[in-house]
């Protein structure tokens, strides 16, 4: 393979920093970051857990810290930016990942207000927050590339996520579009990831606690299977990297095919079942 080729996808002299990195996605992230060769500031409210990733992150011979922070709280948000900045130099990669979900289950006119707003607060009032102050510091060092997480739910419903989730994610796809119009001729890149059902994550482990749920959501995607957190590492680097240099305002699905199908793959197709069909080739 032609070496500057995959120059194209490395990540040597970046610096990333990842919110919600205590956990899930945001330490696959972290990981996918740090393995393409950044050096990775990872965030979260669970010091000991993050403290993990950063350790993780430096397993891959990169620079990796962890600074704690809650990231609703504007002043310590922004003091998070300016201590990266004073410790690295630069931020070239932010993925603003940070976030999480009503659990009660309750239909949307039972919901709590206070946990909606909380939703709200995390999933996308963060996430503009997130993208004010990286958008701040990448214009003063002449680009950088954003990285928004939202969920294939900011596209379609569902029966296992709050309103109030989907209306936060549905926010971060249409933040993701604005502002890779306003930052297009500023080298600053904005993009999304939308994720499906994922294993191993804090969120979807509450859900696939009934195995009938389980075995409903895998055969809705068209691949069969739920998603394991490695299947991310790619997408965030391809949309950090200068691999993805002419991509912005995207929502890059990686959901099995969910979202192709509207979730109405349940059952094989037909050259698997039925007399006289046979499979294709």
């Amino acid at each position: 393979m032609d070496p500057s080729f995959c120059d194209l996808f490395s990540l040597d002299g970046k610096v990333a920093l990842v919110t919600g990195a205590s956990s899930g996605l945001g330490v696959a992230f972290a990981r996918g970051l740090a393995r393409a060769g950044a050096d990775v500031v990872v965030t979260a409210r669970r010091t000991a857990l993050v403290e993990q990733t950063a350790a993780m992150c430096r397993s891959y011979g990169v620079r990796a810290t962890a600074m704690p922070a809650d990231i609703t709280d504007e002043e310590e948000f922004e003091r998070l930016f300016e201590r990266t900045v004073a410790d690295y130099g630069r931020l070239d990669v932010l993925v603003n990942n940070a976030g999480f979900t009503d659990r009660s289950g309750l239909r949307h006119d039972l919901a709590s207000v206070k946990r909606m707003r909380a939703v709200l607060e995390l999933d996308l009032f963060a996430t503009m927050n997130g993208c004010r102050l990286g958008a701040r510091q990448m214009l003063r060092q002449g680009g950088g590339a954003i990285v928004n997480v939202s969920s294939m739910l900011g596209r379609v419903g569902s029966e296992y996520r709050a309103a109030s989730y989907h209306a936060a994610k549905g926010g971060v796809d249409a933040l993701t579009r604005v502002l890779a119009l306003e930052y297009a001729r500023e080298g600053i890149r904005v993009n999304a990831i939308a994720p499906s059902y994922f294993e191993e994550t804090d969120l979807s482990d509450a859900i696939f606690q009934n195995p009938d749920t389980r075995r409903h959501t895998i055969e809705r995607t068209p691949m069969g299977r739920l998603g394991k957190p490695e299947d991310l590492e790619g997408a965030v680097v391809f949309l950090a990297s200068d691999a993805a240099r002419y991509v912005t305002g995207h929502i890059l699905y990686v959901d099995g095919g969910w979202t192709a199908g509207g979730g109405y793959h349940q059952s094989p197709p037909p050259w698997e079942t039925e007399p006289g069909h046979q499979r294709p080739g």
